[in-house]
């Protein structure tokens, strides 16, 4: 234990000591705090651009066969959109259809409607904003106005038209203990299960970059004297973990406490973000499992194999099939996500190989139906899973250490583990 707390705080301070560690973490961090900061300053222009009424000046014609002038659509328009007492935000207009182009081109109006009927009208507008919800609403408005004519003219009195008009459908939504929503887990889950493919490619790659540049530099030879090849392959991978770790903790505390700070202003379409920050907490603590979990399984796999090569240069060939079998488990998990079907045979049986778990069993917690005891046995799994990869890549470690040149393949490598066996 004393070689891998030696190895562990060695490896641990190396990374912290990095400058281009310290300038990628510091930079994310401000990206993110100002990134969650926006909203804030995007509010007050978003709202307006929601309700498309305020500061509005809009011009109203209304086609001689309508049985109503622009002065009658006019006023109905401005009670049914809600204008202020006194605030004309739809004006009659008079002129034709070209002069009110230019009338709109010139800013004289906002925007204009020229109506050929309740159901059809033409809108005449500039710039249209990202958020413009005007259309909708008036839509809605008018095809409530054509119903409440249309019933009135078959005899219904004024009473009757509202209380159809107001009826609305009530749901009451009662779900099984084991049921999820996966339309509510959607988001966080897609997040996170990119969070954790981004971050086990991402440091996995560093533990194997630091194992092959001590390779190429001969240090390791020096360190397998003095140490064992289980010590140094756990407390590498250990201290790379705690700093990818420590890492990912203060890059994603800062977005929750800028989020915390601009929380009002997430309105609107931000207001989906609420939705990733108020996450349960024990979805995080899996999150965090199966990101630990992860870690090791691959780190493990893409030090073994950067042990192997004898120049930096050769390391991106050797850990490509390690990555790309990872990459086809983000695609699987990606698919059944998208589908929502995360229960399949397939599904299922990923659940339980370690190389796997991490991302299908997480996926299978939020937004499947999975027993306490499948969440266990996986966990147990993964550990088991993590434990005989740090050693058998301790032992590929021990004798990728003295090998140079072309590195072996699988067969030739396979026969090497037997051999020292004997």
């Amino acid at each position: 234990m004393k070689q891998f707390f030696a190895v562990f705080e060695y490896e641990l301070g190396t990374y912290l000591k990095k400058r281009p560690f310290q300038i990628v973490t510091l930079l994310l961090m401000v990206l993110i705090a100002v990134g969650m900061t926006l909203p804030r300053f995007l509010a007050s222009g978003e709202e307006n651009t929601v309700t498309g009424l305020e500061e509005e000046q809009i011009a109203v014609m209304a086609s001689q066969d309508m049985g109503m002038t622009s002065e009658q659509l006019s006023q109905l328009l401005n009670q049914s959109m809600g204008a202020m007492e006194g605030e004309e935000v739809f004006q009659p207009y008079s002129g034709t259809k070209e002069e009110l182009m230019q009338a709109v081109e010139d800013n004289t109006y906002t925007s204009g409607l020229v109506f050929d009927s309740l159901l059809q009208y033409t809108r005449i507008a500039g710039t249209v904003g990202l958020y413009d919800q005007f259309s909708s609403v008036l839509q809605e408005v008018l095809l409530q106005t054509y119903r409440a004519q249309a019933m009135a003219q078959n005899g219904m009195s004024q009473e009757q038209v509202q209380q159809v008009l107001s009826a609305q459908v009530e749901e009451t939504l009662e779900q099984t203990e084991a049921g999820k929503n996966q339309a509510n887990s959607y988001l966080f889950t897609y997040v996170l299960i990119m969070l954790l493919y981004m971050a086990i490619i991402f440091y996995g790659q560093m533990v194997a970059s630091s194992v092959a540049t001590e390779k190429s530099s001969r240090a390791m030879e020096l360190l397998i004297t003095s140490a064992r090849p289980t010590s140094l392959m756990f407390g590498k991978v250990f201290g790379a973990g705690c700093a990818g770790l420590l890492q990912f903790v203060l890059v994603l505390g800062t977005a929750y406490g800028a989020y915390q700070i601009n929380e009002p202003y997430y309105t609107g379409a931000m207001s989906i973000m609420k939705t990733l920050f108020n996450l349960p907490v024990e979805t995080l603590l899996y999150a965090i499992l199966c990101f630990v979990m992860g870690f090791f399984i691959y780190a493990f796999i893409f030090a073994a194999l950067a042990s192997l090569v004898s120049r930096l240069e050769d390391l991106s060939n050797v850990i490509t099939p390690a990555t790309m079998l990872f990459v086809v488990v983000f695609i699987i998990v990606m698919v059944a996500l998208n589908s929502g079907e995360v229960d399949t045979p397939l599904m299922i049986a990923c659940s339980y190989i370690p190389l796997t778990s991490p991302m299908a069993m997480f996926v299978r917690i939020t937004m499947g139906n999975v027993a306490g005891w499948e969440i266990a046995v996986s966990v147990a799994l993964m550990a088991a899973g993590a434990v005989a990869l740090g050693y058998l890549g301790a032992a590929i470690y021990r004798i990728g250490v003295l090998m140079y040149g072309k590195p072996p393949k699988l067969s030739g490598l396979v026969s090497m583990l037997k051999n020292r066996q004997k």
